[in-house]
């Protein structure tokens, strides 16, 4: 009983993490717009306050930034899923059509190793820094730097996703 890629894509485990992480996509896309939207809004905040009231807003910068710090880490996972990062394919095209397949594993491979560095290196520094306190916001580092493991968490399943579509003998055009 042989099945097709398309029926396996369907139903199954690798149907319901294909839905989870077109889920979280869909998620962290609005997350993102969200984040800019709020970002637009403590800007028109600071202007205001600095050149209609004359009196400067000392917190408003440092907001925008760490919510700028948050909308990239968030849209990372976004463009890694839809295939947007910026590639080189020199090597791609100048490798024989036979052993494109393991290239692409390869590069699977070593996204995945250092999604998984990025997520634990993150991890720990949020850790470490959860005692510091912004200097404008009484908010702590460890919740700035928290978007570093939360974006390598993301990229990884996504990650897995890509590297499972291969295996099951589909391209990475097939996600998505």
């Amino acid at each position: 009983m042989s099945t097709s890629v398309e029926s396996r894509a369907t139903s199954g485990p690798s149907a319901a993490f294909g839905r989870l992480t077109a889920a979280l996509d869909w998620g962290t896309g609005i997350a993102c717009v969200v984040l800019f939207a709020a970002i637009l809004v403590v800007m028109i905040c600071q202007v205001t306050s600095r050149y209609v009231f004359n009196a400067p807003l000392t917190w408003t910068e440092e907001l925008a930034r760490y919510l700028f710090i948050w909308a990239c880490y968030l849209g990372a996972p976004v463009a890694t899923r839809r295939g947007n990062h910026v590639t080189i394919v020199f090597v791609l095209e100048r490798v024989p059509r036979s052993l494109i397949r393991i290239v692409g594993w390869g590069i699977q491979v070593v996204s995945l190793i250092f999604f998984l560095e990025l997520a634990i290196l993150g991890a720990t520094l949020a850790v470490r820094s959860h005692s510091v306190e912004a200097i404008t916001l009484p908010i702590p580092w460890s919740l700035i730097y928290l978007a570093v493991p939360v974006s390598a968490v993301l990229m990884i399943l996504q990650t897995l996703e890509g590297g499972w579509t291969m295996l099951q003998g589909g391209g990475e055009e097939e996600r998505v």
